[in-house]
Parts: C-alpha cells; structure tokens; sequence
C-alpha cells in the first residue's frame, strides 16, 4: 500500500494538546493570587491604607446625616428624631429649596468620596500589575503612579458619583484598565473594561465564585477565633479582656485587608490575561510596566 509524505507526517506527528480547562486556570489564579496577597507586604499596606480611609468615609457620611436636618432648620439630636425627619420628607415632600440642598450635600460627600476610593483603588491595582509581571511593589510609586491618572479618575469619579453600587464595577472591571489607559472619556473607559471582560466571562465568574469560598472561609476562621478569645476574656480580668478584645479587633481588620487586597490581586490578573491573552506569572522574568 502506498502512502504519501502528508499521510507519513500526520501519522506520525504528535497527538494535539488537550486545551486546559477554565476550572485548571481558575485555580492556578487563585492559588497564585494567595501567595501574592501572603508574601507582599507592601501592598496589604497598599490595602491597609485604603481601607482605613473607607472608615473614614462612613464616619463622615453618618455627621452628614446629622448635618442635613441642621441645614434644613430641623435639628436632630436623637436616631429616633433623625428617622422621623427622614421618614416625614420622603413621604409628604419638601419644598424644593430643601431637596437641592439635601442632593448637594449628597453630591459634596460621595463624589470626593468616590475619586478618593478609585484613586486609593488605582494605587494598590497599578502595583499589583506590577507585582504579576514579575517586579517588586513600591508604596510611593504606586500613588505617583495614581496622581499620573488623576484626569481619568476624576472624568469616572463624576460618572459614577450619583450610583453608589458601582464602586463594584470600578473594582472589577474599570480600574485595572485605567492602569494602562489615561483616557478621559468615561464611556470609553467602560467599553474598553466591557470587552476585555467578555473574552475571560467564564473565569471572571468561576473566579468570583472562588474567591467568596475562600473569603467565607478565611472569615470562618477569624470569627471562630474572636469567639474563642471573647468566651476565654468573658472570665479574665478587666485588663487581660481588653488585650484579648484588641487581638479580636486586630484579626478582623487583617482578615477584612487580606481579603479585600487577594480579590483585587485576582482580579488583576484575570485583566492581564484578557489584555495579553496569556495568563501572568510572577515567577517570571520581571517585565516592564506598560
């Protein structure tokens, strides 16, 4: 019988690779995603610092509460008297002097809220880039890098401003775009961030899947420890409590860190692989930031 060289050559040429399954790549990030958050002290401080001013921020939102029946002429002194003010305009209505002072305010409190957060956001999600490509984190480089994009900050900031639950899209999908992208146009900001998102759908959500088992448990733990320590101070002395109630406070506010810093680490890095269609890893030869 004969045979031809084509057939010879495919007879005898290696069988394909089997293509790797999403689960596969979805689990090698999040186990790399892990030893970054673990190893790279610089950017849990990175994270520290965001969240810190986050607190901040909530604590300034509950005085503007306060603030706004002062400057409407109805003082509050009470939650009692704050939920009748609130709960009298939003049913019989205000005179429209009182709801643009009430929006203003809103607006003055969530907008330098909102580009705060974004720009504390940028600063840890820029190192992180850094740290895929294979380069050491740098807590001064990393908000140089943020004043860099402060126009692109700013133009999303305002777009965003008015709806509260979106700081969720600006972690997930916007910001480590920006990273890369100093484009003022907010619209374009977001399509940009839509159709990178659509070539990794199936891992960004097996991902996020993942990374709210590994958050439940992290805090499983934590709180497993807080009641331990808080049942063991329930017969300590008054001294002795008050240690062990700051080792409770403590390990909550590193796990809050860790958890908030180890999604960010993946989510980078599932940007970094629909952006250069190969899948980063810190092990390698570092790279220069683009």
């Amino acid at each position: 019988m004969n045979m031809n060289l084509s057939d010879t050559l495919i007879a005898g040429a290696p069988a394909p690779a089997k293509p790797e399954s999403s689960i596969a790549s979805v689990r090698r990030m999040l186990k790399n995603s892990l030893l970054i958050s673990v190893r790279d002290s610089v950017l849990l401080q990175l994270a520290t610092v965001d969240l810190l001013f986050v607190v901040f921020y909530i604590g300034l939102l509950l005085g503007g509460l306060y603030l706004v029946p002062a400057l409407a002429g109805e003082p509050c002194h009470t939650t009692e008297e704050l939920n009748a003010f609130y709960n009298h305009h939003v049913h019989l209505g205000m005179h429209w002097i009182s709801v643009c002072i009430i929006f203003a305010i809103a607006f003055a409190i969530n907008f330098p809220y909102t580009l705060f957060t974004n720009f504390l956001l940028f600063t840890v999600d820029s190192e992180i880039i850094r740290v895929w490509n294979g380069q050491k984190a740098d807590f001064k480089r990393g908000w140089r890098t943020a004043v860099s994009h402060f126009r692109s900050l700013v133009t999303w900031s305002l777009l965003i401003s008015p709806f509260n639950f979106m700081w969720i899209v600006s972690m997930c999908i916007v910001i480590p775009v920006l990273t890369r992208d100093k484009t003022v146009n907010p619209f374009k900001m977001l399509g940009r961030a839509v159709l990178l998102l659509l070539k990794i759908w199936k891992e960004f959500l097996l991902g996020i899947a993942g990374m709210l088992v590994i958050v439940y448990w992290i805090f499983c733990l934590v709180f497993g420890s807080n009641a331990i320590f808080t049942s063991i101070s329930s017969q300590c002395p008054p001294l002795i409590a008050w240690i062990l109630l700051s080792v409770c406070i403590s390990l909550s506010l590193v796990a809050l860190c860790f958890c908030y810093l180890f999604c960010n680490v993946y989510l980078s890095g599932q940007y970094l692989k629909a952006s250069e269609g190969v899948e980063p890893n810190p092990d390698a030869d570092p790279a220069e930031f683009a």
